[in-house]
């Protein structure tokens, strides 16, 4: 019996002060890492895809730069889309390879919840650049950006800068109820130049003109009668010609708006 108890309380006295380590060392542990906290993973961004049905075209003396909006990542899945970086490179219009370097210059940052200084009509986006010189030629960028100012794979474009065409002439409009009639004059065009037709730009007044003309295909009569307005309100008018050089569309400067209301 001696022997038994003798066995029997040091065994007992050494899991008791085991159990008593094992919770010390988990105090120990927890209290050392309460208010400390490691450094936050950042996100893993999964690459939208790159903007799609970019265009790329002079009008009158700038460039209009317009790009359908991605809406997916390669695998599919959504993304937080925040805006697009446009970035350009100045190129020799006839020495130059405008393929052999990737723009760099950041000329434009537009949010995708308002573009300004670019439009958002749909799931497009337009930008012009003013910045632009007849000779030479611009290669752009166009960067998605997501949270976190993450780039994603971007689309690039290029032209060369031509002569304006000269503009259609004579614009006049005529009110109507809830509508107006316009007409206008055919430009005279250069040897070389083939008219396409005409665009016609429409704004409320004292409001910026869009970038998108009021027709979805070059317009072939030189009049509209543009229906569907409201009365007593003032609407602007400009219209611009669309040539072809052969090798390049062009559109003309606008011609000098008419101010009118609809009665």
């Amino acid at each position: 019996m001696r022997l038994s108890r003798w066995f029997t309380f040091p065994v007992t006295s050494i899991l008791y002060a085991a159990l008593f380590v094992t919770i010390s060392l988990s105090l120990i542990v927890s209290l050392s890492a309460c208010g400390k906290k490691g450094p936050v993973r950042p996100k893993v961004a999964i690459p939208l895809e790159a903007p799609t049905d970019v265009m790329l075209q002079q009008q009158g003396n700038l460039f209009v730069l317009g790009w359908t909006i991605p809406s997916a990542n390669h695998d599919g899945s959504a993304e937080d889309l925040t805006g697009f970086i446009i970035k350009r490179l100045t190129y020799n219009a006839t020495e130059g390879c405008p393929t052999c370097r990737t723009p760099e210059e950041q000329v434009a940052e537009l949010s995708i919840k308002d573009p300004t200084p670019g439009q958002r009509f749909g799931d497009r986006i337009y930008w012009r650049d003013f910045d632009i010189r007849e000779g030479t030629g611009y290669r752009y960028a166009i960067v998605p950006v997501t949270l976190g100012n993450i780039e994603a794979p971007f689309a690039t474009i290029h032209l060369e800068v031509q002569q304006s065409p000269p503009a259609p002439t004579g614009l006049q409009a005529e009110s109507g109820d809830g509508q107006i009639a316009l007409q206008w004059n055919a430009p005279s065009l250069p040897e070389g130049l083939e008219l396409l037709g005409y665009n016609l730009y429409r704004r409320l007044a004292k409001r910026p003109f869009p970038i998108v003309p009021v027709n979805v295909k070059p317009l072939q009569e030189t009049h509209l009668l543009d229906r569907g307005l409201d009365n007593g309100r003032a609407y602007e008018y400009r219209v611009s010609a669309l040539v072809s050089t052969g090798t390049q569309q062009l559109e003309s400067m606008a011609s000098p708006g008419v101010l009118i209301t609809p009665q």
